[in-house]
């Protein structure tokens, strides 16, 4: 600052001080300081300059993406384990030696099919000792049957001699009441005889009835004693084929546990049977969930289950699925975990893959669709934006941000289907702002960045374009490496909210 003048020191008066006047000390003062500090009124010299030249406010660099019209679901996500529909252990149904091991594991095996065979001889012996005795009562009927013929071929012969006896004393009774006081035509002692006859006959033929009778008797004796060993014969026949082990249905050999030489017990498996090709998975859900899987969770016991969708991944089948169905619903709820169980079928080839095919044991993943959203308006979680009790995204519309508040719907790993609230609009093929919206605000300006090059696709217009023309796309990216660095900044921010709304 330049010294004034009047501020300068002046040289010291030796007379004794006295004191001044003060109106011209004040004045004094006051051309000082106007002096010294320079004041100018007004505005300075070239401040209309300085504002013309200030740079204008920078738009916010965004990245957008279209919101899309889709269908959109609701679905539960379970782990369980394959199981075949039939499955069972195959028991040996006799002791005995094992003589013969006729399949292996994992060998395909037909209903009736013999798996592997016992020690037979005793049991063989005791058909044939069986067969032996319903021979012996078949013959022993046919010697009851002659006798019964004989019987009756006696009997036969003995009426006739009754009937001529009896015939023969009425005769002889008659001819003896018509002798009057004359001498008798037949003494008495002949009459006496031919009743006598007439009595033995009779007696005679009521034994051989007897006999006859016996002999029917015994006739139905040996009958039942035909059907006994009959009886006893088929006891040793199935007594003889319990020593083959066979497969009730159609399947797979899973597991064989019986060794050629192993004493068989009835207490002891000797294979694993298994339908590979009739699926099925078991799974429990809460209580809660009771009215996804049924039509009337009040009466679960009587309604059936509704027509959901379920898809399964296996980790053996990377990228494969494979659908099913609901089967059941058990009607009642697990007291001590809360949870109702649920079958569903499977179907054992992939979708358009007959390769891949699942097996009983198998860990899958399940998803079961229980709702479908279709048309749903669709943005990536990424363009979802919370303030407070608010959910917005911002919309782009001719180089400025439009506030759309929403409600969120269902969601998938990337996406979120949004609800437009009252006052709001949003309509597909509308883009959303997706990187950048972090401190956006409503009516601001924006400018659209495009997606940064792939490392992949860089590389290989490297090596096609000339080294000017690489450095040129090198510096065109830039921008664009910036913004992405500015939205993965971001992301890391809104990561918690994200994984929020996902969940």
């Amino acid at each position: 600052m330049r010294e004034s003048p009047s501020l300068r020191r002046l040289p010291v008066d030796p007379r004794p001080p006295h004191r001044p006047r003060r109106a011209p000390l004040a004045a004094l003062a006051v051309a000082a300081l106007a002096a010294a500090c320079d004041v100018q009124f007004g505005p300075p010299e070239g401040d209309d300059e300085v504002q013309a030249s200030a740079p204008e406010r920078e738009r916010t660099r965004v990245r957008v993406a279209e919101v899309e019209a889709r269908e959109m679901v609701f679905a539960i996500e379970t782990h369980t384990v394959v199981e075949s529909e039939r499955q069972i252990q195959v028991f040996p149904r006799d002791v005995g030696v094992v003589m013969e091991v006729l399949v292996e594991e994992g060998d395909s095996v037909a209903a009736g099919q013999a798996l592997a065979r016992l020690d037979r001889r005793e049991r063989e012996l005791a058909v044939d000792e069986a067969a032996v005795a319903a021979d012996e009562a078949r013959a022993t009927i046919d010697q009851l049957e002659l006798v019964a013929k004989e019987t009756e071929a006696r009997v036969a012969a003995l009426r006739r001699t009754f009937e001529q006896a009896e015939r023969d004393h009425a005769r002889n009774e008659r001819i003896a009441a018509t002798g009057g006081e004359g001498p008798a035509l037949i003494s008495d002692k002949d009459l006496d005889a031919s009743r006598l006859a007439r009595d033995s006959a009779r007696g005679e033929l009521e034994q051989a009835l007897l006999a006859l009778e016996r002999a029917r008797v015994e006739q139905t004796s040996a009958r039942t004693a035909i059907d006994r060993a009959d009886l006893a014969k088929k006891q040793a026949e199935v007594a003889l084929s319990h020593t083959e082990l066979v497969a009730p249905f159609d399947g797979v050999i899973a597991e064989r546990t019986v060794e050629l030489g192993d004493m068989a017990s009835t207490s002891t498996p000797a294979f694993v049977l298994t339908d590979p090709f009739h699926l099925r998975v078991r799974f429990y859900r809460p209580q809660r969930e009771l009215g996804l899987f049924t039509l009337d969770p009040a009466d679960a016991a009587s309604a059936s289950a509704p027509d959901l969708a379920i898809e399964a991944t296996a980790e053996a089948f990377p990228g494969r699925t494979f659908r099913g169905t609901i089967q059941r619903v058990a009607p009642t709820i697990d007291s001590e975990a809360g949870a109702f169980r649920v079958t569903a079928s499977l179907d054992r080839t992939a979708v358009d893959d007959s390769s891949a095919v699942l097996l009983p044991g198998m860990l899958v993943r399940l998803r079961i669709v229980t709702d479908r959203h279709p048309d749903a308006l669709v943005v990536p979680k990424r363009a979802v934006r919370r303030e407070g009790d608010a959910t917005l995204v911002f919309a782009v519309e001719d180089g400025l941000a439009r506030r759309v508040e929403v409600r969120e719907g269902f969601t998938t790993d990337e996406d979120v289907e949004v609800i437009v609230a009252d006052g709001s609009r949003l309509a597909p093929g509308d883009r959303v702002v997706v990187v950048g919206n972090r401190d956006l605000e409503d009516g601001a300006e924006v400018e659209i960045e495009g997606p940064r090059t792939p490392p992949a696709a860089a590389t290989a217009a490297s090596e096609g374009a000339s080294p000017a023309e690489g450095d040129a796309g090198q510096d065109a990216d830039e921008p664009a490496r910036a913004a992405e660095a500015a939205g993965e900044s971001e992301d890391e921010a809104d990561g918690p909210e994200a994984e929020v709304a996902g969940g």
